[in-house]
Order: structure tokens, then C-alpha cells, then sequence
């Protein structure tokens, strides 16, 4: 998979001390493509295994390991 880092566009409240992700943590969306969307702060998968042709519902999302709020790229928004 080649990952893709989102823009962190408000750090989690314990601040911006990057954490390593559990391997437990699901991604909150997941494709059939081979590009996986990680969180800039803390590097777990937000967006996995996404398509050319897939999109995401929203413009922001919160990280649910490290709870920092990411962008995703405009070309990967419905």
C-alpha cells in the first residue's frame, strides 16, 4: 500500500506528542484500491486500501487513536 499523510488541522487535546497506533484500531473507511490515508500525527490508517475512484463523505476527521483532526485531500472527497 503506498500511504498518503493527512494535513492535521487541529493537534488532540493531550497535545502534539505523536503516539505509535495500535494494530487494534480500524480505519474509518476502506476501499479496494491500493493508497491508505494515514493520520499526520500519529501515522494510524484513517482511509485504507482507497481507489481512484473512491471518495470519502466528509472533509475532516477525527483520529480515532490520537484523536487529532485530519484533512483529507480534496480529490479523495465526494
Amino acid at each position: 500500500m503506498t500511504p498518503v499523510v493527512l494535513k492535521v488541522t487541529r493537534v488532540a487535546p493531550d497535545g502534539p506528542e505523536p503516539l505509535s497506533p495500535p494494530r487494534s484500531r480500524a480505519p474509518l473507511f476502506r476501499g479496494t484500491g491500493d493508497t491508505d490515508y494515514v493520520c499526520g500525527n500519529c501515522g494510524s490508517v484513517m482511509a485504507a486500501a482507497m481507489g481512484p475512484r473512491q471518495h470519502v463523505t466528509v472533509q475532516n476527521a477525527v483520529c480515532s487513536t490520537c484523536g487529532a483532526e485530519n484533512e483529507f485531500p480534496v480529490e479523495l472527497r465526494n
